[in-house]
């Protein structure tokens, strides 16, 4: 049977490769039940593109590897000469079992082997006789061949995806939402923020001076910073690995990424709070309720607001994994030995997600520990510019060289909307 091309079946198996990888990612992203992150949009991507460019070689190949079948296909086989019956002395040669043979010297062999094939020269027959001698003395030192005798040609697969820690979701840069950053010039921009209202109250009498107070608005500033990674890698680990090493260090680019933006804002957010609010009792339902709403009071009057209060009021709870735990914990022993049906919130040790008093609960494990704030989403902001993937080929090393970044910026438009929960008197 003849050999595939080495080219056709290298490029079938980098396709295979790609739709293994496809399926595998999406296969994960059913199996959290959530949405693709942008790294792995950008994966699918890519390996698309390089399905299709696959395609575009394969195709050509296989019409040429059809015409060469088709051409081996009609050429002549040679034909078999069966064996001559002997008059039924002995049976066919293909039936018979050779006995051992040991010939005394090489020499014996070598005639023996030429009376069996004979000589047309020297008008010579074969020697059906002859033939079984040497067949018995060649089936005498056959030698048994297994797996032991050639560990160097044993391949050493890798099975399955390549396993990871790296998580791609940026939980609490997604609870505020990321604006895009793209048109933004400069390396400083600032967001304009009222600093002082108007005021209006009561004329005191007729043809009396109306009260008047200045409107301000200062900017706040946000500075635009980057984030990034780079490595050098050569042709032969793009080419000699399986699964293949370009798409997983991609990923893992693109998810160190995600993990570095991701905990340097939430370190940043819970650095910007200095506002707080004591839990007396951190295993008792009724003092985190009882935090709560003071956290609420004072974060919707803490800049002498008057009629705004509402646009101040906590719609969100973020926690560090240790405080989630330690929430979780108090929520679910309360709901188990509720007998009102009253639900304090919900909680479960197999997801992040949860609320308390119906206010969403967000785990951010960039937030240090011990920590939960309560405040108001949309007075922390956060703008973003994916680079995405940069690459160069070094043609003199057989390397490429690939990168992946992006531009962010955040800050906190009013620390005072915001309020950390600390357990102790």
């Amino acid at each position: 049977m003849s050999r595939e091309n080495p080219v056709l079946t290298r490029l079938r198996d980098d396709r295979a490769e790609q739709v293994q990888f496809i399926d595998q990612l999406l296969s994960k992203v059913d199996e959290d039940g959530r949405d693709l992150v942008d790294a792995e949009r950008s994966n699918l991507t890519a390996a698309k593109e390089r399905i299709v460019k696959l395609d575009e070689q394969i195709k050509p190949l296989e019409e040429f590897e059809a015409i060469v079948g088709e051409h081996r296909a009609a050429k002549p086989t040679p034909s078999r000469r069966e064996p001559q019956d002997d008059g039924g002395r002995r049976s066919r040669l293909g039936d018979v079992t050779p006995r051992p043979v040991e010939y005394p010297t090489a020499g014996h062999f070598i005639v023996d082997k030429i009376r069996a094939v004979g000589y047309p020269g020297e008008q010579l027959k074969p020697d059906a006789e002859a033939l079984q001698r040497v067949m018995a003395a060649v089936q005498t030192r056959i030698v048994h061949q297994t797996t032991a005798d050639t560990p160097g040609l044993l391949p050493e697969p890798i099975i399955g995806q390549i396993l990871t820690d790296l998580d791609g979701a940026r939980p609490f840069l997604s609870s505020i939402g990321v604006q895009n950053l793209a048109g933004i010039p400069g390396k400083v921009f600032h967001r304009p923020h009222v600093t002082q209202h108007t005021r209006v109250d009561e004329q005191t009498a007729e043809k009396t001076e109306l009260v008047s107070r200045q409107f301000k608005v200062e900017g706040l500033p946000f500075t635009k910073r980057t984030f990034g990674g780079t490595l050098n890698v050569s042709r032969q680990d793009i080419d000699w690995t399986s699964p293949s090493a370009w798409n997983a260090l991609i990923t893992d680019l693109q998810m160190e990424y995600g993990a570095d933006t991701e905990d340097t804002a939430a370190q940043e957010f819970a650095a910007a709070v200095t506002q707080t609010e004591a839990v007396t009792d951190e295993n008792s339902l009724q003092a985190w309720i009882d935090a709560l709403y003071q956290a609420a009071v004072k974060s919707a009057t803490a800049n002498g607001t008057r009629r705004a209060t509402s646009l101040r009021l906590p719609n969100r709870i973020w926690t560090s994994i240790d405080m989630w735990a330690s929430l979780g914990s108090v929520i679910s022993a309360a709901r188990a030995t509720n007998r009102s049906n009253d639900n304090p919130g919900s909680s479960q040790p197999t997801g992040f997600a949860g609320d308390i008093l119906d206010i969403p609960r967000v785990m951010a494990p960039g937030l240090p520990a011990g920590t939960v704030i309560v405040g108001r989403d949309a007075l922390f902001e956060a703008y973003e510019e994916r680079i995405g993937l940069l690459q160069a080929i070094e043609p003199k090393v057989l390397g490429v060289e690939v990168a992946y970044g992006g531009y962010a910026a955040w800050g906190m438009l009013d620390a005072t909307a915001f309020t950390k929960l600390t357990v102790g008197s």
